[in-house]
């Protein structure tokens, strides 16, 4: 690819872009694995607010930590940590009651959840085939002596990769498959009404 420090006339770097679509990316994996424990402490935690703290507290150590590799953002870094607080504070305020592991619409729930997460994963591998494309492209662009010269280009190439990977992953048998049991996962959720 062509040297960073090359910045293109429009004043944009498209190597950063990239680099920081792929760390939105990893944060949205790091949040998604957050959630998978939470979800798993609470099936064997009496206590929803004891559980609750512990994944908070665990989550901001994980973003105390990852703030002190080099080269990464403090400020961003801070900002996020106060963010964790204030989901905590809400989720904790929300006080949600957590039904019993037996109970049908608790394990319909959970089953749903489950579901959606598979979901969610197909839908973040789309989004990183598409980076990888741009990337690619963006290569052949600059070996073949092209360069993006605004933002609108970037974009434009952004949402051509992007239908072509998730074009893909729509005609897919996985995705048929997934969008049906989702489907379904949800509906077993809503009590069935009697029918006079």
């Amino acid at each position: 690819m062509a040297d960073p420090s090359d910045a293109s006339p429009a004043g944009f770097d498209a190597e950063l872009l990239l680099k920081q679509a792929r760390a939105y990316l990893a944060f949205g994996k790091q949040i998604h694995q957050f959630t998978d424990r939470f979800q798993d402490s609470l099936e064997q935690e009496a206590d929803w607010k004891t559980a609750a703290r512990r994944q908070f507290e665990q989550f901001k150590d994980a973003i105390t930590q990852s703030s002190e590799a080099p080269g990464v953002n403090t400020d961003l870094a801070r900002l996020s940590t106060i963010m964790v607080d204030a989901w905590q504070q809400t989720a904790l305020t929300l006080q949600l009651p957590i039904p019993a592991p037996t109970d049908r619409n608790s394990s319909a729930w959970l089953a749903y959840q489950q579901t959606q997460r598979q979901y969610f994963d197909l839908l973040q591998q789309a989004a990183s085939a598409a980076l990888d494309l741009m990337e690619q492209r963006l290569q052949e662009q600059a070996t073949a002596g092209e360069t993006i010269n605004s933002l609108r280009e970037l974009y434009n190439l952004w949402v051509a990769c992007n239908e072509q990977t998730y074009g893909r992953m729509l005609r897919s048998a996985e995705y048929s498959e997934l969008s049906g049991r989702l489907l379904n996962a949800l509906l077993v959720c809503y009590p069935r009404r009697e029918t006079a």
